[in-house]
């Protein structure tokens, strides 16, 4: 007798995950279950509470089928929604950067200025500089400058950053560096700070990668492009409202005094314009001071009125 309930009993566990005519042939072997007449009365109870056990596992079996198929449309939703959302979000944003109207930030004579870029590199522009960009970064962060400029490139080594100046284009991934290439000037200077950084002087000129300490020297009448040691502290101490001249015309000095200070300083001499000179101004003197300075050689005269001064050649 045990063994023949095992056997309906093994039966029973194999049919309730079956059909609806498992589930019929289910009910006969419940209704032929008979374990002796001592226990016949409790036949009835013990059929109800194997039901009660077949009915539980069912409706276990049903509601894991339903969350199943629950879990499983949910993932397809969401992948549906992720994926929508991915595509949308990037022609969201080619959108917005092929929209993105340029910004052109220009500092007056005299005038110093700092800059956040759009990536959070800073930039801080000297005295009559003009520097324009994107307000949302592309795939490329590129940036022109008219003036001087120091900057302070924030890494994404999948967005190369690009200064313009002229026909010159500097190319970094991340690095600090300063442009000095006003477009009266004859020559534009990119001097690198900190990183590694890779100047282009277009059509017909050359290639060069900078190191620290280098500067890329630009004659544009000639479209030249030379590499030269430099000391980085004084090309960056305009930033400081410091100025160094290590044998440079008097010509580049005036400009250089004229953006420091918003004056105008007029040299009516050639020769004299061409002539070298060496100083340094680091104690923050005003130009008054400064062309006191200059006009104690003995070659040169000085006249001011206001803003304005005149410096001439003593015969």
């Amino acid at each position: 007798m045990q063994f023949q309930n095992a056997r309906k009993e093994s039966e029973i566990l194999e049919l309730i995950e079956g059909t609806e005519r498992d589930r019929r042939r289910l009910s006969e072997l419940l209704d032929g279950i008979r374990v002796g007449a001592e226990v016949d009365a409790m036949a009835d109870g013990m059929r109800e509470q194997v039901w009660a056990d077949v009915r539980m596992r069912i409706r276990r079996r049903g509601l894991r089928l339903r969350i199943a198929r629950y879990a499983a449309a949910a993932v397809v939703a969401a992948c549906a929604v992720c994926g929508s959302w991915l595509l949308g979000g990037f022609h969201t944003e080619n959108r917005l950067v092929a929209a993105a109207q340029p910004v052109s930030v220009s500092t007056p004579l005299g005038v110093k200025s700092d800059v956040v870029l759009p990536d959070g590199s800073r930039v801080r522009l000297n005295g009559g500089t003009r520097i324009v960009y994107p307000a949302l970064f592309g795939d490329e962060r590129r940036v022109e400058v008219d003036g001087e400029a120091y900057f302070e490139v924030e890494h994404d080594a999948r967005k190369p950053f690009v200064v313009v100046t002229g026909q010159v284009a500097s190319t970094v991934l991340g690095t600090t560096f300063n442009v000095h290439a006003y477009s009266e000037d004859e020559d534009f200077q990119i001097t690198l700070a900190t990183g590694s950084l890779l100047v282009d002087g277009g059509p017909g000129s050359r290639c060069v990668r900078l190191r620290p300490g280098e500067q890329a020297f630009f004659e544009k009448s000639f479209g030249l492009l030379s590499l030269r040691r430099v000391n980085v502290e004084h090309v960056l101490s305009w930033c400081e409202d410091k100025l160094y001249f290590q044998a440079e015309p008097l010509e580049a000095i005036a400009r250089s005094l004229e953006r420091q200070f918003n004056v105008d300083i007029l040299i009516a001499d050639e020769q004299l314009r061409k002539t070298c000179f060496t100083g340094e101004f680091v104690d923050g003197e005003n130009i008054h001071e400064i062309m006191r300075i200059i006009s104690a050689d003995s070659r040169i005269l000085c006249r001011s009125h206001k803003n304005r001064f005149e410096l001439y050649r003593n015969r």
